[in-house]
């Protein structure tokens, strides 16, 4: 009979994948890969927790994708996973106000990689991931691959290929409604807030050529740990070499797809 996974067994885990007290990490996680957790979700968030400390900061996504009615930061669920979802709904933790690509943090650093998120792209420059990025954040991938990787996108942003700023669906919207303290006001959609993720998992080859990629597991889920600027710049080179790497194949693709005929 397999052992359950306590909060003990995650601090041991990432603790000797290399994280340290104040580490910021971003995680993209799926609970059901890593077995029976004693705890549930608060035991995988803790044990992070009690590895990075007051002085770090564990960041999740919250997206929720499509502009409803209204964007309300403390009761608009997340569609990123129970773990996420546990986070967001913690009085600790802070959201930022994007309507479609929200995130959710906790630690030292929440207040600053979420405030006004709702005026940047979702994962473009001045983002949170960006900002977790360049103070040398880290991004766990426990018990999901690459294409659950959004810090691949803020890669796109940088090296900034023909297809940046597509709609994802033909019904994008251009602005949405948000919830802010107490006042609701409108904020400017700009362009493809994240674009198709299909094809990501073409970075891990090159992200483990170069070392970047630590492999461990919590329970039952294989996880990587990987520095955030070490995606940005592997996703930069491959877009280079060929811009179009990170298009998906898939027909009913209307992102990738679109992006193909306006390049030829």
């Amino acid at each position: 009979m397999k052992q359950s996974v306590t909060r003990k067994t995650v601090s041991s885990c990432f603790s000797e994948a290399g994280l340290s007290r104040g580490a910021n990490v971003l995680l993209h996680s799926s609970l059901s890969s890593v077995g029976r957790v004693e705890g549930g979700p608060d035991a995988v968030i803790d044990g992070i927790l009690d590895v990075i400390g007051s002085s770090g900061t564990l960041m999740v996504p919250t997206f929720n994708y499509w502009v409803s009615e209204l964007f309300d930061p403390d009761s608009t669920p997340g569609l990123t996973g129970l773990i996420s979802e546990t986070l967001r709904r913690r009085k600790t933790a802070v959201r930022s106000l994007h309507p479609t690509h929200s995130v959710a943090a906790i630690g030292d650093s929440a207040l600053e990689f979420t405030k006004e998120h709702e005026e940047t792209g979702a994962l473009r420059l001045g983002s949170p991931v960006d900002k977790l990025a360049k103070l040398g954040g880290y991004v766990v991938l426990l018990g999901v691959r690459h294409e659950s990787n959004s810090t691949i996108h803020l890669g796109e942003a940088y090296a900034r290929p023909w297809y940046l700023g597509f709609p994802f669906s033909p019904t994008d919207p251009t602005e949405a409604r948000i919830l802010d303290r107490g006042t609701i006001r409108t904020v400017r959609i700009a362009g493809s807030q994240s674009g198709c993720s299909l094809a990501f998992n073409v970075l891990e080859l090159p992200l483990r050529r170069h070392g970047q990629i630590v492999d461990f597991k919590v329970g039952e889920a294989l996880c990587q740990l990987i520095p955030a600027k070490a995606i940005i710049e592997c996703t930069f080179s491959l877009l280079r070499e060929q811009e179009d790497i990170l298009l998906c194949r898939y027909s009913g693709c209307f992102f990738c797809n679109n992006a193909r005929r306006y390049r030829t």
